[in-house]
Formats: structure tokens, C-alpha cells, sequence
């Protein structure tokens, strides 16, 4: 019986010593064919330069879910599709700002914020009121705010190592500063950009703005600078600030290909990104990398002859940047279908190095999950944490799927996110791509070893 035992046990290590060198060859195998093919290196350069500014409802939205459905179908995976639904939009065609200042007309350099309200052709001039929080507005109150345009100017916190804790801090400013000027009975709103960089590059990005709107922008970091040092020697500065856009009603498509499941085809492994870029970018880490590096787990699957368990659903949601349709309406088709989403993964952090993942789920998941950060760890993921999913899939956490988000180095994120800088040049393949497999691997070992079951 001793003798028996001793067989048996050397048998189950030799199967764990196997069974672990094959994860790690196949994970190797994964990222040797994501560091050596650039095809979706080169798409992403297409749709930055052939579909920049892609916005809900603008001509260029509609490119882009073009030339990325043409892309996908030459792979020949099992389904490509649009799902067409709904939504609000919003169309910037131009913005502008100007001043009389020491006896010169100076331009300043600005964009609108969506969907701001649009001004007449000549324009709105005002004496400004400097504030550098929303506080400050309403202890100012309606007496003091009256009829002029209300500019903050609280700056970007740089002595944060954490640069989405620094735009968190800032951001508040863009979002809800100008319904917050309005209630107090401004006629527009100038709002710093939220960035830590100095330069002439206008941040721009969602006001929250919905109805009784006001014209609303953003101004480079700075010109920010410039109009304080001004306001300090004119108090009574005048600014002219011209806005033209349109609300319209769209119809528009999330772009969705799948790799069918060989066990569970009914249960879907979403991954994803969005398509959509403001209208003043080509949206390079905002989020075309997303977009390429979700098809990219695809394409991985495949060429790596990986046959998973589940389906794996790449996404391309529209509209996450105004109004968040995209998602939404993933997850009416989700319920209307009766499509079971296991687990929903999204990258919109930029694709510069990869730094961690995190998991939007039980505790009893999350540990699950994190036994397998070793395999992460060899190609530079640190390491698996507890924390949110992203803004697209968010909708799922409703359905009760797990979510998780990729978090790659965030140093120089908010250097060009929603603004002119955000250009295909400041993609490096490698990081890119070191991305994408890190996506790929963790998808992989959640289907293989079923680390979203609940029982």
C-alpha cells in the first residue's frame, strides 16, 4: 500500500511539473507572437491617421467602425458583427477665445468642451471671475457670478505619483464646473486643462452638461498661466469666446467579433475598448491601442492554436467619451439576448508598459485570479489587485459579471489624453504589444482553469 501511495504521488507531481510547463510554453508562445507581428501595430497607425477625431455621429466614427470591421474579417474569425443602436451626439465644428490685453488682441488657445452650448456667430464678451474650485463659485454666489464667464484655473497636483489620483483632483473643474457657473448665472465657463504638462495642447473632454447648457472650454495649461498673470494686472479683463456645435440624435454601432467556445459557446469572455476619439485627436492611447490590443487577444487565440473553453467577444464600444452609450447598450443586448458575459475586461489606460491588472469581484475571485500572477510577473505584470473595471464594460457589474482593467504605466498618460498631443508616434510597439499578451495570458488562464466560477 506504501509503495502504492508513493507511485501515485510521483505521478501527480510529474503531471504538475508538466502541466506547468505547458501553461508556461504556451504563455511564451503567446508572447513571442505578439512581440514579433506588428499587424495591428500598423492598423492602429490607419485608424489614427485615416479616422482621427472620431467622435459619436461624426463622419469619422463611422470610418473607423469601417476600417475596423474590414480588418477583422480578414482574420476569419467566427463572427463579426455591429450592433447598431441609439444615442444622443454631440458635433464640434470650431471654438474660440480672444482678449484686448495692453492694447493687443491676443488669441488664446482653446477648445470646446462636449457638448457645450454653442454662442452666436460674433460671440460672447465678458469680464472674467477667476476661481480655482467649485466651492469658491458658490461662497462668490450669484451677486458676484452675474453675467460673467468663470474660469478655473485650479492646477493639476504633479506631486502625486499616482497621475490618475492627479487628474481626479483636477477634473472636477472640467465636469461639473460649468453647470455649477451656470446655477450661479455665468453665461460661459473656461476651465484648465486637466493635465500636468505645460503647453499650448487644450485638454478637452465631457462637461456633464445636459440641459440649460452654456458655452464651455478648455484652455491650455499655458494660456492658463497667461490669464492669470493678466487678470492680476487687469481684474476687469474682457474675454470673447466663440463656440459653434450641434446636438443631433445618431444611429451607431459597437463593433463585436468572436472566437466561438469549444466547451461553453453560450458564455462569453468580453474584451475591449473604445472606438471613439474627441474631435480634436487621433486618440492614439485614447483608445485606439484599447481597441487593437482587445482585437489582438483574438488573434492571439488563434495563431497560437489556443481553443478556448468559452467564447472570447472583442468589443469596440462607441461613445464612451460624452455619453457612455456604447456600454449601455452592450448590456440591453446582453439582457434582450440572454448572453451570459463570464468575465469583461477592458483596456482605456494608455499602452505604455504594463503594470498591473485589476478585479472588479468577490474577494473569493480576486484570490483565485491572483494565484496566477507568477506567470504575469516574468514579463513585467507586478501585480493582480482588487479595484474597478472601466467605464464600457461598467454596465456589466450590474448583470453581476466580473470585471477587470488593465493598468499600464500612467507617467505620461495625462500628457496627451484629449488633446492634439495623443498622435500614432507616441505608440511604442513593444509596450503596445506587451500589453496585448498580458491581456491575452490572463484570459487564457481564467478560461482554462475556470477562475470566475462562483461555486
Amino acid at each position: 500500500m506504501k509503495k502504492f501511495l508513493i507511485v501515485c504521488f510521483s505521478c501527480l507531481i510529474s503531471f504538475l511539473v508538466f502541466s506547468q510547463d505547458s501553461i508556461s510554453i504556451q504563455i511564451k508562445n503567446i508572447y513571442s507572437n505578439a512581440l514579433t507581428v506588428d499587424i495591428a501595430y500598423k492598423q492602429l497607425k490607419k485608424l489614427c491617421k485615416e479616422a482621427p477625431g472620431r467622435l459619436i455621429g461624426t463622419p469619422n466614427s463611422f470610418k473607423a467602425v469601417e476600417l475596423m470591421q474590414k480588418y477583422l474579417n480578414e482574420f476569419g474569425y467566427d463572427t463579426v458583427f455591429l450592433q447598431k443602436f441609439t444615442s444622443p451626439a454631440w458635433i464640434c465644428h470650431s471654438a474660440s477665445a480672444s482678449m484686448l490685453y495692453n492694447g493687443e488682441q491676443i488669441e488664446l488657445t482653446v477648445d470646446a468642451l462636449g457638448p457645450s452650448a454653442s454662442t452666436t456667430k460674433e460671440g460672447i464678451t465678458a469680464e472674467i471671475v477667476e476661481v480655482f474650485s467649485l466651492e469658491e463659485v458658490m461662497e462668490l454666489g450669484k451677486e458676484k457670478i452675474e453675467g460673467k464667464i468663470v474660469f478655473y484655473n485650479r492646477p493639476f497636483d504633479n506631486t502625486l505619483f499616482n497621475t490618475f489620483r492627479g487628474y481626479s483632483g483636477a477634473v472636477d473643474q472640467r465636469y461639473q464646473g460649468p453647470s455649477v457657473a451656470r446655477d450661479y448665472g455665468a453665461i460661459a465657463s473656461i476651465t484648465r486643462s486637466a493635465t500636468g504638462r505645460m503647453d499650448d495642447n487644450p485638454h478637452t473632454g465631457s462637461c456633464g452638461m445636459r440641459e440649460n447648457k452654456i458655452p464651455a472650454v478648455a484652455i491650455s495649461t499655458m494660456d492658463a498661466e497667461f490669464l492669470h498673470n493678466a487678470l492680476a494686472k487687469e481684474p476687469n479683463l474682457q474675454i470673447t469666446l466663440k463656440v459653434d456645435a450641434e446636438d443631433i440624435v445618431t444611429n451607431t454601432y459597437n463593433l463585436i467579433a468572436d472566437i466561438k467556445g469549444s466547451e461553453k459557446p453560450d458564455e462569453y469572455i468580453v474584451v475591449g475598448g473604445h472606438i471613439d476619439a474627441w474631435h480634436n485627436t487621433e486618440g492614439a492611447h485614447d483608445d485606439g491601442v484599447g481597441c487593437l490590443q482587445a482585437t489582438e487577444v483574438l488573434r492571439l487565440f488563434k495563431e497560437c492554436g489556443i481553443r478556448p473553453k468559452r467564447s472570447i467577444r472583442a468589443i469596440m464600444y462607441m461613445d464612451e467619451e460624452l455619453y457612455q452609450s456604447g456600454g449601455k447598450a452592450y448590456k440591453r443586448y446582453s439582457e434582450e439576448n440572454n448572453i451570459k458575459n463570464y468575465f469583461a475586461m477592458e483596456s482605456d489606460a494608455g499602452g505604455f508598459t504594463p503594470r498591473f491588472f485589476t478585479i472588479d469581484a468577490s474577494e473569493e475571485i480576486v484570490k483565485k485570479i491572483q494565484v496566477y500572477t507568477p506567470y504575469l510577473n516574468a514579463y513585467g505584470v507586478e501585480k493582480i489587485i482588487k479595484g474597478g473595471g472601466g467605464v464600457d464594460i461598467g454596465p456589466l457589474k450590474e448583470l453581476g459579471v466580473p470585471l477587470s482593467g488593465y493598468r499600464p504605466d500612467w507617467q505620461r498618460y495625462f500628457d496627451m489624453h484629449h488633446c492634439a498631443y495623443d498622435t500614432f508616434d507616441k505608440i511604442n510597439f513593444r509596450e503596445m504589444q506587451l500589453g496585448s499578451g498580458a491581456m491575452a495570458v490572463l484570459i487564457y488562464l481564467i478560461d482554462k482553469y475556470d477562475l470566475c466560477d462562483k461555486d
